[in-house]
């Protein structure tokens, strides 16, 4: 299992993560949370720990961790 973290505090919700994640909307969204964008995870099931997310992510608010 793939464990996503991403760090609300880095985050600026640019939507970059969904929008080059190969399962985009089933793993992430973007939420307001206290006033500002951030990106959420949805369902970590999906993730097929290819880290394109993390590669395209300007403020490094995303971690994939694998257990396995």
């Amino acid at each position: 299992m793939i464990e996503i973290f991403i760090d609300e505090e880095k985050c600026t919700g640019c939507g970059e993560c969904v929008r080059v994640c190969p399962k985009g909307p089933r793993i992430y969204r973007i939420v307001e949370k206290n006033g500002k964008k951030v990106a959420e995870g949805l369902d970590r099931s999906f993730c097929i720990g290819c880290t394109t997310c993390v590669s395209v992510c300007k403020p490094g608010a995303i971690r994939l961790v694998r257990n396995w």
